[in-house]
């Protein structure tokens, strides 16, 4: 699809019915005019009709600086939901690591109890290279959220209006329902904003 690049919200509005982006729209309703986002799948006549309802600019203008207010106010929680036991994992998968070693050990003589040990083992040894590498991605998602939280302790105070810089530096995606929007943002946190 193409889009404006112009607009911080072109790319990033997204229906959750049929997937597609919004596009903005001038509207002149009876001499009235404003702003819009409609779904492309509704305003392209050749795609699929798509239910979506249209969102005044202003509405999604205001969702945007309730998110990131609303992570501003939530950041210890979010910081706390992030952080995991995983050394205290990887030292478990350690230990019966080496009480089947121990085990094999013992059963060098009998076949079958060593191959079913063999396989326990590297079991194990998966296990553990999988735990290492959630923590490797946890870290990379907490590095993001750490961006994230400097940049809005930067600020003086909430956000009272919106601002285009803030939102192309913070917000990945904004999925449009009939009564709430889902908010995602670049560091990987998930708001939902109730209308």
């Amino acid at each position: 699809r193409i889009y404006s690049g112009r607009y911080s919200l072109s790319g990033i509005v997204f229906c959750a019915y049929c997937g597609d982006i919004f596009r903005r729209i001038k509207w002149n309703n009876r001499g009235c005019k404003s702003t819009v986002w409609r779904c492309v799948s509704r305003v392209d006549k050749d795609g699929p009709d798509c239910s979506a309802r249209t969102v005044h600019e202003e509405l999604l203008h205001t969702v945007a600086v309730k998110a990131i207010n609303e992570t501003f106010r939530e950041k210890e929680a979010i910081e706390s939901s992030l952080e995991a036991n995983t050394s205290v994992r990887i030292a478990a998968v350690d230990e019966q690591i080496k009480a089947l070693q121990h085990e094999l050990l013992a059963t060098a003589g009998i076949k079958n109890s060593g191959d079913e040990l063999g396989m326990e083992i590297r079991r194990l040894r998966d296990e553990k290279q999988a735990i290492q590498n959630e923590e490797a991605s946890r870290q990379d998602m907490k590095a993001r959220i750490d961006e994230l939280i400097a940049f809005l302790e930067d600020l003086p105070c909430e956000l009272t209006k919106y601002d285009e810089q803030f939102v192309r530096m913070l917000i990945d995606k904004i999925t449009v329902y009939n009564d709430y929007f889902i908010v995602e943002f670049k560091s990987g946190i998930v708001i939902q904003i109730d209308e």
